[in-house]
C-alpha cells in the first residue's frame, strides 16, 4: 500500500510540473493578448536580432486619373515598389484606384479625413481650400530644384494646416499643348475657335481669343468630331490613347505651364509611421521625383514620335508669337494667383517662383 502511495505522489508531481512548463506559458501568452504562434515568432525574431518584430503598414492609396491612363498605370506602381524596397516590406502600397473608387473632387477630403493615406492628386481639385497650391503651375523648377529654392516647404507648411503631408511631386516637366483640328500659322489664327477647356487654362483661352467650352472626358471624340469644339488643351500623353487624335490633327509646340500633380498624405498616418519610417518615405520620394523627371523627358520624345506615325502633325509659332505666347500665359496665371491669394501669399511666392 505504502508502494502505491508513493508512486501516486510521484505521478502527481510530474503532471504538476509539466503543467508549469506548458500550459503556464500558454496562460500567459494569452492574458497578454497574443497568440501562441505570434509569442514563437517573437521569440525567434528576439533571437535572431534582439528586438521585437514590426508590424505591416499599409498605405491604402488613390489616384485621380484612371488605373489605365499613361500618367499614372506605371508611375503609381513605381512609387509603390520602391516604397516597399525601400523599408523592406514594412509599409506596403495598396493601390484601390481611381475616380471610379472615390471621385476625384472628393479624394482631398478622403485623404485628410483618413478615409485613404495617400493620394495622387491635381491640385485643381482642392485650390478652393489651398489657393497658393495653383502656384505649382507656374514653377519654371524642376521638383529637386523646389527643395533646393525652399518652395516645397513653402507647400509643405499650408498643407500641414490642412492635416496633410506633402510628400512631392509625382508628374514633372511634362507641360501642356494646344491641340487642334486645323492648321494654324500665327496666334491670330486661334481668334474665335472654341476649345474644350479646363480650370487649368480656361483663363488663358479668351487671353487668345479662344472661347473656352466645358465638355466631360468622356465625351470629348464626339464633342470634336461633330464640330462642337475646334481643338483643346492637355498634357502630350493621353489624347492618342483616347482617341482624339483621329479627330485633331495637330498640335502646336509651345509648351506652357507646369503640371500640378502632388503626392499627398493623412498627417494622422503620416505621424504613426515614426521618425524612421517618415524620414524614409521622404527620402524615397525625394529619389522618385529626380527619377520622374527622366522619366517624362524620355515618354514625351516617345510620344512624339508615336504622334508623327499616327500622322498628327507639329505646328511650330514663329520667334514672336512664342515670345507673345509665353508672356501671355505668364501675365493671366500671374494675375489670376494675385486675386485668390492674400497680397504676403502672393509675394512669397513671386519671390519664389517669379523668372524674367
Amino acid at each position: 500500500m505504502k508502494r502505491f502511495f508513493a508512486l501516486a505522489v510521484l505521478l502527481l508531481c510530474a503532471s504538476m510540473l509539466l503543467f508549469a512548463c506548458s500550459g503556464g506559458a500558454s496562460t500567459e501568452g494569452n492574458a497578454t493578448g497574443e497568440t501562441q504562434t505570434n509569442e514563437g515568432s517573437q521569440t525567434g525574431s528576439e533571437g535572431a536580432s534582439g528586438s521585437e518584430p514590426k508590424e505591416q503598414i499599409v498605405l491604402k492609396t488613390i489616384s485621380f486619373l484612371p488605373e489605365d491612363h499613361p500618367f499614372v498605370k506605371d508611375i503609381i506602381p513605381m512609387w509603390k515598389q520602391k516604397v516597399e524596397e525601400g523599408t523592406n516590406g514594412q509599409v506596403t502600397v495598396n493601390w484601390i484606384g481611381g475616380p471610379e473608387s472615390i471621385f476625384a473632387k472628393e479624394q482631398f477630403d478622403a485623404v485628410r479625413n483618413g478615409i485613404v493615406d495617400v493620394g495622387f492628386i491635381a491640385s485643381a481639385y482642392y485650390i478652393h481650400l489651398m489657393p497658393e497650391a495653383d502656384s505649382l503651375l507656374l514653377s519654371p523648377y524642376t521638383a529637386t530644384e523646389e527643395r533646393e529654392k525652399g518652395y516645397f516647404d513653402f507647400l509643405s507648411e499650408r498643407f500641414k494646416a490642412n492635416n496633410v503631408v506633402y510628400l512631392g511631386r509625382w508628374l514633372n516637366q511634362a507641360p501642356f499643348y494646344f491641340w487642334s483640328n486645323e492648321p494654324i500659322e500665327t496666334l491670330e489664327d486661334l481668334k474665335g475657335k472654341k476649345f474644350r477647356a479646363n480650370p487649368v487654362y480656361r483663363g488663358i483661352m479668351p487671353a487668345l481669343g479662344i472661347t473656352p467650352v466645358d465638355i466631360d472626358t468622356p465625351e470629348v471624340y464626339t464633342a470634336l468630331e461633330r464640330g462642337m469644339v475646334d481643338g483643346f488643351g492637355f498634357p502630350l500623353l493621353g489624347p492618342r490613347e483616347s482617341g482624339w487624335t483621329e479627330v485633331t490633327k495637330y498640335i502646336i509646340n509651345a509648351p506652357f505651364l507646369e503640371q500640378n500633380c502632388t503626392i499627398l498624405m493623412n498627417s494622422n498616418k503620416f505621424a504613426s509611421l515614426g521618425p524612421e519610417l517618415q524620414q524614409k518615405l521622404m527620402d524615397i520620394t525625394v529619389e522618385f521625383e529626380k527619377e520622374m523627371v527622366e522619366y517624362f523627358i524620355d515618354a514625351y520624345e516617345k510620344e512624339f514620335a508615336a504622334l508623327k506615325e499616327a500622322g498628327v502633325q507639329e505646328i511650330k509659332l514663329n520667334e514672336e508669337d512664342t515670345k507673345k505666347f509665353n508672356d501671355l500665359i505668364k501675365e493671366v496665371k500671374w494675375q489670376e494667383l494675385k486675386e485668390a491669394v492674400d497680397e504676403q501669399t502672393y509675394n512669397e511666392l513671386k519671390q519664389l517662383l517669379y523668372v524674367e
